[in-house]
């Protein structure tokens, strides 16, 4: 296994994971101290053609201390926070893109490359649950451009059951969806013409779950669907027109 398909799949799992749950929210600094660690396995495909969904074990990792987070591919900081509401500073590692010996529908494309982008995330919560808007931007400017989501979740606790469904709508700049979906005039081949992706919606929706069997030890699993905007599925290098996350684990709690 490529070492870039590891760190692909452990950052959609993390992403997954963290993108659908609401949490307990709290003020500024009074955060406890935690880390988590566990094994997970993790299925899940992207939309180009050629690529099909893989299977993988992968380690599954969450750390907390005072106000600094990291969770998988995101590290962040919470620089305020009130009654019912939290303002937190991200940085995250976006892991979309491809080489092109990935599939043979993408032989003579240029690599698409991961980067880093920056940004913060405002969330409101209460016993409805948690809204939460967040604001992305490319820091080391390989696609040069923004992602803005909103999504919304609500955890319902018994016992020791949490099922958290979510909701949410992602909006991705034209440079982002041009670089990663687009063709350009010299990666041009017979059924691959040139093209360029707009600004475009996805919309995504699923399910995460958490069992806890002690004090210590928990399960957990979760499902994710993500349908796809016209800009991205016009695209002459995509087949599909969505993609789905499925995962499934257990952690420890130090």
């Amino acid at each position: 296994m490529k070492n870039k398909e590891v760190a692909i799949l452990l950052a959609l799992t993390f992403a997954q994971v963290v993108r659908g749950q609401s949490g307990k929210e709290t003020a500024p600094g009074a955060e406890a101290s935690e880390i988590s660690i566990g094994p997970a396995v993790v299925v899940t495909g992207k939309p180009y053609k050629g690529m099909d969904a893989t299977v993988y074990p992968i380690p599954f990792i969450m750390y907390r201390n005072g106000r600094f987070f990291v969770s998988g591919a995101t590290a962040g900081y919470r620089m305020l926070a009130g009654e019912g509401w939290a303002l937190d500073g991200i940085g995250k590692w976006r892991f979309d893109g491809y080489d092109p010996d990935d599939s043979d529908d993408l032989k003579g494309m240029d690599e698409r490359r991961m980067t880093a982008d920056l940004g913060g995330t405002f969330s409101a919560f209460g016993d409805w649950g948690t809204f939460k808007v967040t604001a992305l931007k490319d820091a080391l400017s390989e696609y040069d451009g923004e992602e803005i989501s909103v999504s919304y979740s609500r955890t319902l606790q018994e016992d020791k059951l949490g099922i958290t469904p979510f909701v949410g709508l992602a909006w991705l700049s034209s440079n982002l969806t041009d670089y990663y979906y687009g063709v350009r005039s010299g990666e041009v081949r017979a059924g691959r013409p040139a093209y360029n992706a707009g600004a475009d919606l996805n919309w995504f929706a699923g399910l995460s779950a958490s069992y806890k069997l002690d004090e210590k030890w928990s399960l957990f699993a979760g499902f994710t669907y993500e349908l796809l905007g016209d800009e991205i599925t016009d695209s002459p290098i995509v087949d599909d027109d969505y993609k789905i996350s499925i995962l499934a684990g257990a952690m420890y709690k130090f």
